[in-house]
């Protein structure tokens, strides 16, 4: 699809981790710590924890053989929490080109769609100098289903007052392709993150890009 032959898009939708940011490190270590402390025994690789970022952290946990009761699971994310604020994101890095694209694309109005709790999106934004590109930061908060609902998507362009169709989504996973196509945006898969290739081609999104800097090409197209 070219980009002439969508209607007008005037917003910009990014997922975070993984799209913006290699966070992978920083999210291991405060899952590793959370692990020792409330599981117990050996926690996950890296690499493993990597394979699942994107998901809510109760299915991550989840999907990684840690079953929790209920009182427990709640003690698992208190103590990721803690974790996570303490790192600071010291160890997340941006993607090549990041800064240099979002600059690019200042004449359209973007916004963030992440899973993670807005102060943890928010500890990451700050470290890396980004919060000064996005006129809305859309984070998981109690009431709105995570992504691959189109919940997040749908609040995030009511706050920035976007209809779907005029609305680009872009994101490394599965989930970030169908909450866009849910919510009736075009989308944009990036290829370098955590989501694999061939489970995001299976989502059909509209467009497939190598590196975030593609963007500027698209959207000029």
């Amino acid at each position: 699809m070219a980009w002439g032959e969508i209607m007008t898009i005037t917003t910009i939708l990014c997922d975070l981790d993984g799209t913006l940011v290699d966070s992978r490190h920083d999210i291991a270590v405060a899952f590793q710590h959370a692990w020792q402390t409330v599981v117990g025994g050996t926690p996950p690789g890296t690499a493993a924890i990597a394979q699942h970022i994107g998901k809510p952290l109760a299915e991550m946990l989840r999907e990684l053989g840690g079953v929790l009761s209920p009182p427990r699971l709640s003690t698992f994310l208190t103590a990721y929490r803690h974790t996570y604020a303490r790192q600071d994101a010291r160890l997340s890095q941006l993607y090549p080109g990041v800064i240099a694209t979002l600059q690019a694309l200042s004449s359209y109005t973007l916004g963030l769609v992440t899973t993670k709790e807005p102060g943890q999106a928010e500890i990451v934004l700050r470290r890396l100098a980004l919060m000064p590109f996005f006129q809305h930061i859309q984070g998981g908060i109690p009431g709105l289903r995570l992504k691959p609902a189109p919940d997040t998507v749908l609040a995030a362009l009511a706050a920035l007052h976007c209809a779907p169709p005029h609305a680009l989504m872009v994101g490394d996973t599965p989930a970030d392709i169908l909450a866009g196509k849910a919510a009736g945006t075009t989308t944009c898969a990036v290829t370098y993150g955590f989501g694999r290739r061939e489970a995001l081609l299976q989502c059909v999104p509209d467009y497939v890009i190598d590196s975030f800097s593609e963007l500027v090409t698209l959207t000029r197209d």
